[in-house]
């Protein structure tokens, strides 16, 4: 009996640490798409970066941006609370050619992220492990790959390289990788000023990772905090556990990487989950045996569904999940929604890490459910205030503009205070007002729904009026609403 239980602990074991991450899944169930055209001719210039704008992200909120999502996410983006987008993905060839992600170059989103101060970085990836040794160790092929991330990072004016090579062998997976990196870090620094290199770094090291070597020979690591569950899971679970099992996210700082947590935090951003996982299952209860697993549902999928079914937490994963039942078949979904996040963000916190960072971008959809939850933690008038915050109220520009259907106008006071809101057409017009009659000092965000207004630019006008005092603060901003 026990002779089996090794054998099965063993085969389990070898078969966990050879499963795919999302990234890998992902980009597997994309690859073989049509690379679409960019919107954008290939002269039309990209600005230069500029300084962070006020209000931006206290640390590092670094966001995988894939091409997939790119023309919805785009919307939605909230640049002021990232600090780095990562477009995902430029596929590195055995030999050290690299192709660009569908839609290249973006020439909006690299405007705008610079325009606020957010670095766009370059995600090289490959899964295939000869390819990925040939990469490394082959002295042409490195030459070359090294030489078209510095022409790609020139052409576009980004700010560096993150690399995601997974599946690598497991000789591969220390000194070989970090002497390359090393050197890719090396070269990429002399070559393209103040650019950054890091790696997407697993969870949990299943052999051959030397974290501290990799932490060492780049500028930081991303770790790819999820995929603790998936399609190879035999029972359900949380995508992300804080804690429970052998493993997870508590571990993977405290015990994985805990050479690097305990002397570089500032080497470290935990990577979160805005996605989910959906299983048939034998039962309705937690932890059931799987039948089938169905797919991944993207957050905003998974909160949309969860508020037509029951809804349950998990105290040990600190997760969300919710069941149901369709043609006699049972389901489950388990899920991070803002709640889980806030504790790993708190973690991460606790742990001095560099940030947090997410896979991905754009999978939040119109929510700004997460985006709040950033906002409150890293960014807007919490994270930096205005000089002159301590004087008078401090009033934000919507977010986003130019937009479509909603936006939100960030603000903060210092007395009890009436806020008003006019909204009005440039010829004056008003065609949209609310009053608030009291709010105590605080940090505020309100949004303004925008169905019915035609396209065209309008002007908005808060006035902020103190209580007992009546000074009055009033700012006017112009936005675009799109159709």
């Amino acid at each position: 009996m026990k002779k089996l239980f090794f054998i099965l602990f063993l085969v389990q074991s070898v078969w966990a640490q050879n499963q795919p991450s999302i990234h890998q899944i992902e980009y597997e169930q994309h690859k073989n798409t049509p690379k679409q055209a960019s919107f954008f001719k290939s002269s039309q210039r990209i600005i230069p970066l500029k300084a962070r704008v006020p209000g931006g992200p206290v640390k590092t909120v670094f966001g995988y941006l894939p091409d997939w999502e790119y023309t919805n996410a785009k919307e939605y983006l909230q640049y002021d609370l990232l600090s780095h987008i990562a477009a995902f993905d430029f596929t590195v060839a055995s030999n050290g050619n690299i192709a660009k992600p569908s839609y290249w170059p973006w020439t909006d989103v690299i405007n705008k992220a610079h325009e606020n101060g957010v670095k766009v970085i370059m995600t090289a990836v490959n899964f295939t492990a000869d390819e990925i040794h040939a990469i490394l160790t082959n002295t042409t092929i490195k030459n070359n790959f090294f030489n078209q991330v510095k022409t790609i990072l020139k052409t576009w004016d980004l700010q560096g390289v993150n690399i995601d090579f997974e599946s690598l062998h497991k000789e591969d997976r220390g000194a070989i990788l970090n002497s390359f990196m090393n050197e890719l870090t090396t070269f990429i620094h002399s070559e393209v000023a103040g650019s950054e290199v890091s790696f997407a770094g697993p969870a949990v090291n299943w052999g051959g990772w030397d974290l501290k070597g990799l932490a060492a020979s780049c500028d930081y690591i991303f770790i790819m905090g999820y995929s603790f569950a998936g399609g190879w899971s035999s029972k359900t679970g949380a995508n992300a556990p804080i804690l429970g099992g052998s493993i997870n996210i508590t571990n993977t700082l405290d015990v994985q990487y805990k050479d690097v947590t305990g002397t570089n935090p500032d080497k470290l951003i935990l990577g979160v989950p805005y996605y989910g996982n959906r299983w048939q299952t034998e039962t309705l209860l937690a932890f059931s045996k799987t039948i089938d697993f169905i797919n991944s549902p993207r957050y905003r999928t998974a909160r949309e569904e969860s508020v037509n079914y029951e809804n349950f937490w998990d105290n040990t994963s600190q997760s969300p999940w919710y069941r149901y039942t369709e043609n006699s078949k049972y389901y489950q979904v388990w899920y991070d929604d803002k709640e889980s996040l806030k504790l790993k963000y708190e973690l991460a916190d606790e742990r001095s890490l560099k940030g947090v960072g997410m896979w991905a971008l754009g999978y939040d959809g119109a929510r700004n459910e997460l985006w709040d939850l950033l906002r409150s933690r890293y960014g807007g008038p919490v994270g930096i205030r205005n000089p002159d915050a301590e004087d008078h109220p401090v009033i934000y520009q919507n977010y986003p503009n130019p937009f479509k259907r909603t936006s939100r106008i960030n603000y903060s006071i210092h007395q009890r205070s009436r806020v008003s809101l006019k909204i009005f057409e440039p010829s004056g017009r008003v065609v949209f007002q609310k009053q608030i009659e009291e709010q105590v000092p605080g940090d505020y965000n309100m949004e303004v729904k925008f169905e019915n207004f035609p396209e065209g630019i309008y002007f908005y006008q808060m006035q902020i009026t103190g209580l007992p005092s009546k000074s009055v603060y009033q700012k006017t901003f112009k936005m675009l609403i799109l159709r």
